[in-house]
């Protein structure tokens, strides 16, 4: 009976971090006319879609099934420690407080495909001051976090596989624009900051302190 309603606790967790994702991004797309971009574009090309769907598809049916007939895939189940599985709730939540950040740093210029607008800016605060495309942090974040609470690998594999498969092939072509849209100003902030961890700002940060007191003279 215990684990029973512990299941059904974790699973209602599920539907509520995920219900709130799928909200929040549908009011995003509202406001700011994102969703007159589409799902995709173009400059993404085919192999890229082709990929995503293949990964997707199962998601969607995974999550499904987890949420309403969850005895029918028992294979797919890897049970974990409560610990683990309640760190997931924590890392889950955190990644969607970033995705909210994010949203609202990009304003109007969020958009779910490779679009840039004629008034589009450079974001460089909030998330954006620490790592480069915080919300494909966010994202791997979530999924990793939605695999823990819902013990479902086949979740967490084809979920993290879809992020995966943004930030190899499509963040390529995403630099590409931005290199193209802001020059010198996007490589300025390339170098200064990290590509999905703040890594790069902090060892640039270490030189930089470094360097000064190499070079004070005290009078």
């Amino acid at each position: 009976m215990a684990s029973d309603t512990k299941s059904i606790i974790y699973t209602a967790v599920f539907v509520i971090l995920f219900t709130f994702l799928t909200v929040m991004r549908a009011w995003f797309r509202i406001t700011t006319g994102a969703y007159r971009d589409g799902i995709t574009s173009r400059r993404e090309g085919w192999r890229l879609v082709i990929i995503r769907w293949i990964f997707g598809i199962p998601l969607f049916a995974f999550v499904a099934m987890y949420i309403g007939f969850p005895g029918h895939a028992g294979w797919s189940y890897i049970p974990l420690p409560t610990p683990v599985r309640f760190a997931g709730v924590i890392i889950s939540c955190a990644a969607l407080y970033t995705i909210l950040l994010v949203h609202r740093e990009l304003g109007r210029c969020f958009s779910s495909s490779l679009v840039i607008r004629t008034d589009h800016r450079l974001v460089r605060t909030g998330p954006y001051g620490l790592v480069r495309h915080p919300m494909y942090s966010a994202y791997l974040l979530l999924f990793i976090g939605a695999f823990f609470i819902s013990e479902n690998w086949v979740i967490g594999v084809t979920g993290t596989a879809v992020i995966v498969t943004l930030m190899t092939l499509r963040i390529v072509r995403e630099e590409e624009l931005l290199c193209e849209r802001f020059g010198d100003e996007y490589e300025q902030y390339r170098r200064s900051t990290g590509m999905f961890i703040p890594l790069r700002r902090t060892l640039l940060e270490r030189r930089t302190a470094k360097a000064s007191s190499e070079t004070y003279t005290p009078h």
